[in-house]
């Protein structure tokens, strides 16, 4: 196959894997929960079924708001199903129920959720949610869209009258993300890779197939060195000039868990090289689909060095290689790097 065709493959929609973003013994922080008499805790909904129950003082406050401990990263995405599980209580106070999640800008965006046609007891809400949808937002740059890296972060809850007390059972929850698939430019049946000092450094690579997928399994000891690093060879096409890119890398994330970064790596047409790390906290073992935006204007905020020295992406561009970091001592190792695609 020829590589230049590795850019024909055409911007098509595809369904992710539903991520959970949050489950019935999550555990959250209300605001100002004392003065307002409200709580958020795992509980048991009327019919028995696990889920976080939530109860208010009506006349205490008008709004109840709580965020998660750990709030779950979003992968990039053009529009994506929430599916959240809940009670529904007869004659509830509830007049709005919302989905908060923050961008990478720290702007916070909150999508109301359909609730007018649901009806007394247990069932599945669903919303669409695109990056430009939310009903309201705040902090951050103000442009009320997501930025991505973005995170759900918590809900709230509007109360439609002023006494009595209040009660709502919410269940898992989850995000389906649509995204496109954008052109290939790496696959691991074409292109091939040399790793860098790989006899001294006791690390090696090799083209395989890992758990059904084509992709390049890397091998190393921690106890030869801290780092290793592979490129492409002969070299890739150079990228389309953009102004924002977005690149997904297929990821294998051992069981073990001893990697600590994967940096893409990017050089420019006067041999500059810019290292960026892929977003991987969080990533489950198993293979993952990992995006990462890049804006040229803030390339001088990542690990650069050759070339020029300008620290600029100067245009024209190529993705030339991949490294991975790991904890010193950490014993032997392996992670598989699969596609790569990139859109605009």
């Amino acid at each position: 196959m020829n590589r230049s065709l590795l850019f024909a493959a055409l911007l098509l929609p595809s369904v992710g894997m539903a991520l959970p973003v949050l489950d019935s013994a999550q555990k959250t922080r209300v605001n100002q929960s004392e003065l307002r008499q409200q709580s958020v805790a795992p509980g048991q909904a009327p019919d028995g079924t696990p889920m976080l129950a939530l109860t208010w003082n009506n006349s205490a406050a008008n709004y109840l708001e709580f965020t998660v401990d750990k709030p779950v990263n979003l992968p990039e995405f053009d529009s994506a199903v929430l599916k959240l599980d809940l009670y529904w209580p007869e004659n509830t106070a509830v007049g709005k129920l919302n989905l908060r999640i923050t961008d990478s800008t720290g702007e916070t965006l909150q999508y109301p959720l359909p609730i007018k046609e649901l009806k007394p007891g247990r069932q599945t809400l669903e919303a669409t949610l695109t990056p430009t949808s939310a009903g309201g937002s705040w902090g951050g740059n103000k442009n009320k869209k997501i930025d991505f890296p973005a995170r759900v972060t918590g809900m709230s809850v509007d109360f439609n009258r002023k006494d009595g007390d209040g009660k709502l059972w919410l269940g898992k929850a989850e995000l389906l993300p649509e995204v496109k698939i954008g052109k290939l430019i790496v696959d691991p049946a074409v292109a091939k890779v040399r790793i860098h000092d790989g006899a001294k450094r006791q690390q090696s690579a090799e083209v395989t197939t890992v758990e059904e997928k084509s992709a390049y399994q890397v091998k190393w000891d921690a106890a030869a060195a801290k780092w290793l690093e592979f490129s492409f060879a002969p070299q890739l096409p150079v990228l389309p000039e953009f102004v924002s890119g977005r690149f997904e890398v297929e990821l294998m994330i051992p069981e073990s868990g001893k990697v600590s970064r994967v940096n893409l790596r990017l050089s420019d047409k006067s041999g500059e090289t810019f290292q960026y790390p892929l977003p991987i906290t969080g990533l489950k073992p198993g293979w993952n689909v990992v995006a990462l935006r890049i804006n040229p204007a803030d390339a001088r905020k990542v690990g650069h060095w050759g070339g020029d020295k300008n620290h600029q992406l100067d245009f024209p561009v190529r993705l030339i290689g991949f490294s991975v970091d790991y904890p010193a001592g950490s014993g032997a190792g392996e992670l598989a790097i699969g596609k790569v695609t990139f859109s605009e």
